[in-house]
């Protein structure tokens, strides 16, 4: 263990809840550190359920692409702290980390703050020491109280697709959540709003209308006009202009509207030097691991041979389970087998409600290092629940699920999914390195 990973250790015990929603605490560290959020470059802010850390990793693209440097910071990670923070487009390096956290642990003098607000305290620091040209940062959990939302000023704010997930802490009504999510458009000067349910359109644009702030609608400011999946080419209109560009590396139909988010956002801040050439060479360029990856360099496809594709994706929700669906329409009649592993608070049987008639065999696994869901819990539900053609098998870990696939089955494609904590320990199993 290295010393960044000790300090963050230690870090993780400074408060008694993973999460407990308030600024009081980051607050306070943060002024006596002289606020170094409120010293930062132009910042970008981008809250919703679904969809929010794929729309921050195309702007991250296309700003590289155009030659600009780029703060971003996102979460969780999947298989090093690392990677929340990039300083100019750069995994932040031990070092400068350990300094940070030490630094930020100084300040704080061992009082009660959760992991994830002294650690965003530790971003807005580092940001704040070395020149850019923008921040990309995403939202943790809601809006409202969310750490991130200590910064003041913000060029743009983006709402990607709001749903029901983390209930427990933001509501259990898509209208209470929304209202977590719009906490974020303070000061803002322009605001970007993706595909939404009618109510939370509503509250969207009765807090843009009182805030005066500029909006830019899916649907009504922006919109896809067509998908040519032969051309793999989309045309885009946003306001009087029509675009076309290039399907985006990452897979799946789904991430052609995140795309066009992050291409409405760039579109709104009207900077000449970012044209159409740079927006696409970017959307070819992004890359995100865990959102429909396919995993066929690594590890672990050692364990299942060339009769079987694995694919990993960290959704875990009712709307990311829909995506999964179109997914496997696309794959057919193929054999389909889903490993899955969930975290406490998450709904198994809600999430499987509309992949389970498509899939051949299901395989429930624990997740190491995180409270999880136990793998015969999940299976006594979705039995309980679902009238399946087969029986549900609780697995130790990854390589024992996919010997039992490929014992059982010559060939199909496997997708492991249910947490993005589950993605960072297959990605660490599959020898994946992301940097």
């Amino acid at each position: 263990m290295n010393k960044s990973d000790k300090i963050l250790k230690r870090l993780e015990l400074l408060h008694p809840k993973k999460i407990d929603l308030s600024l009081t605490r980051i607050r306070k560290l943060l002024s006596k550190m002289n606020n170094p959020h409120l010293n930062l470059p132009k910042i970008i802010h981008i809250a919703g359920t679904n969809g929010k850390g794929s729309v921050t990793s195309f702007l991250r693209s296309i700003f590289e692409s155009a030659g600009l440097q780029v703060h971003t910071y996102t979460s969780p990670h999947l298989i090093r702290f690392n990677e929340r923070i990039r300083i100019n487009s750069k995994l932040i390096s031990n070092r400068e980390l350990s300094l940070l956290l030490e630094e930020c642990e100084s300040f704080n003098k061992g009082e009660p703050i959760t992991f994830f607000e002294i650690t965003t305290a530790a971003a807005f620091l580092a940001f704040s020491r070395s020149k850019s040209d923008i921040v990309l940062m995403e939202t943790g959990l809601g809006g409202k109280f969310d750490a991130t939302n200590m910064i003041e000023k913000k060029v743009c704010s983006v709402i990607t697709p709001v749903s029901m997930d983390h209930m427990n802490f933001l509501g259990t009504t898509i209208t209470k959540i929304a209202q977590e999510k719009i906490g974020i458009l303070k000061n803002s000067e322009n605001v970007i709003v993706s595909k939404q349910q009618k109510s939370v359109r509503r509250i969207l644009r009765s807090e843009i209308k009182k805030k005066r702030i500029k909006l830019f609608e899916e649907g009504i400011n922006w919109k896809i006009l067509e998908k040519n999946s032969r051309q793999k080419k989309f045309s885009l209109k946003f306001d009087e202009d029509q675009y076309e560009f290039s399907y985006p590396s990452l897979f799946g139909e789904h991430q052609i509207d995140n795309a066009s988010t992050a291409i409405a956002t760039v579109l709104s801040l009207k900077n000449k030097k970012i044209k159409a050439n740079i927006i696409n060479n970017g959307l070819l360029k992004v890359n995100w691991p865990a959102r429909m990856q396919k995993l066929d360099k690594g590890k672990l496809s050692k364990f299942t041979g060339s009769g079987f594709e694995i694919w990993l994706d960290g959704g875990h929700n009712i709307e990311a389970s829909s995506i999964i669906q179109k997914t496997f329409k696309i794959w057919g009649r193929e054999n389909i087998f889903v490993i899955l592993g969930m975290t406490i608070g998450k709904d198994p049987a809600g999430f499987l409600s509309g992949i389970i008639k498509s899939i051949t065999g299901l395989f429930l696994l624990p997740i190491p290092n995180h409270q999880y869901i136990q793998p015969y819990e999940i299976k006594q539900k979705v039995e309980s629940t679902f009238d399946m053609k087969f029986t549900a098998e609780c697995c130790l870990d990854i390589r024992e699920a996919l010997t039992s696939v490929k014992r059982k089955f010559s060939s199909g494609k496997i997708l492991i999914c249910g947490s993005l904590y589950l993605a960072g320990e297959i990605l660490k199993e599959d020898g994946f390195k992301i940097t």
